[in-house]
């Protein structure tokens, strides 16, 4: 009785609610502790563990970005299959030509950037990579299609809303990082360890101005927002209803804030980041997808819904229309009722 009642009440959309607030509380308090002591201790800490011939450091500097890399490629067969649920021709159009732009461009550049594998020979005077990339963009969008083909078109329509929250955390996320590192201009741990001296390090909180060189764009960090950008999967618990419950969101939620550790431990070890700049970039994308999944469903509906053209009543008239919506009702009934992490409990049949 007690298994049971304890699964209840994990399941419970209120309770889970305030176990998502209390938890999002906690680790306010956690980043602003961890950042009191990198103010103090951050260049001793990367004195301690820094190795840039370390293979963890290595392995996450390949791996690190690929949550944000993936991004595209995942959006473009939805946004592509999904054209055909819309009337206008032009919205038709543009839906077909930006799922197969992003699905060139997603694999385009996880090839180039996201798996450094180094260059190739040059061809025609084009590096090499760049070549490679081209070519495994275009291949990796036409398998990337395929396999869009293959999921029903009922599991594309349900993500359809998911796939624009995805791109707009993850285009979010990249411009406050950028803007953030231009505005710290802090001196990267191996661009000093080059030098050798420690004379450019400056403490997290002081904002430099950078010159836009790379060397000057430790704060906060790239990778670790790129990492942090896995969170997406998250919300994933709330378009299936299968996912709706608390194991699936415990187990979800704990794989990516692992990753996400392991890639910020991995760029203090790389010498490339400091403890502030892995906890900065990290939180602040978090923070970034908390506040884009509630602007997105804070009304309890995670998918847009296609109203189809009816048929002709008895006068010969029919009602025209085929628009793009939020769902009502059916939402809250197939997602068990509540929304436990982003916003207030729905019951079911309300709109």
């Amino acid at each position: 009785m007690d298994n049971v009642s304890l699964t209840g009440k994990l399941n419970d959309a209120k309770f889970r609610s305030r176990l998502y607030i209390g938890l999002n509380i906690a680790s306010f308090f956690g980043f602003a502790g961890l950042m009191a002591v990198a103010a103090f201790y951050d260049l001793q800490i990367s004195q301690a563990i820094g190795d840039m011939n370390n293979l963890f450091g290595t392995f996450f500097e390949v791996v690190g970005e690929w949550p944000s890399y993936l991004v595209l490629p995942f959006c473009a067969p939805v946004f592509f299959y999904n054209a055909a649920n819309f009337k206008d021709r032009r919205a038709r159009i543009f839906m077909r030509i930006f799922g197969l732009a992003l699905s060139w461009l997603g694999y385009f550049m996880w090839i180039y950037a996201g798996t450094k594998p180094g260059r190739i020979d040059a061809v025609y005077g084009i590096p090499g990579l760049t070549m490679f990339a081209v070519f495994g963009g275009f291949a990796g969008g036409a398998f990337g299609l395929w396999v869009g083909s293959l999921i029903k078109p009922e599991t594309m329509k349900r993500l359809l809303k998911f796939a624009l929250f995805a791109l707009v955390f993850m285009v979010a996320a990249l411009i406050v990082m950028q803007i953030m590192k231009m505005l710290w201009g802090r001196m990267r741990y191996r661009d000093m360890l080059s030098a050798g001296t420690t004379e450019g390090f400056t403490p997290w909180y002081v904002v430099n101005i950078g010159n836009g060189e790379e060397a000057y764009k430790s704060f906060p960090s790239g990778h670790t927002s790129s990492a942090a950008n896995i969170f997406i999967l998250a919300a994933l618990c709330d378009v299936f209803p299968r996912l709706n419950n608390f194991r699936a969101r415990a187990v979800i939620n704990t794989g990516c804030f692992i990753f996400t550790v392991l890639v910020a431990v991995s760029r203090i070890v790389n010498c490339a980041h400091f403890l502030s700049d892995v906890l900065a970039g990290g939180y602040i994308t978090y923070l970034i997808f908390v506040l884009t999944r509630w602007l997105f469903f804070r009304n309890g509906k995670y998918e847009f819904t296609f109203k189809k053209k009816t048929a002709a009543v008895a006068d010969g008239t029919a009602e025209g229309g085929e628009e793009v919506e939020n769902t009502s009702a059916q939402n809250g009934a197939d997602n068990g009722g509540a929304d436990a992490d982003c916003g207030k409990p729905r019951e079911k049949g309300e709109e």
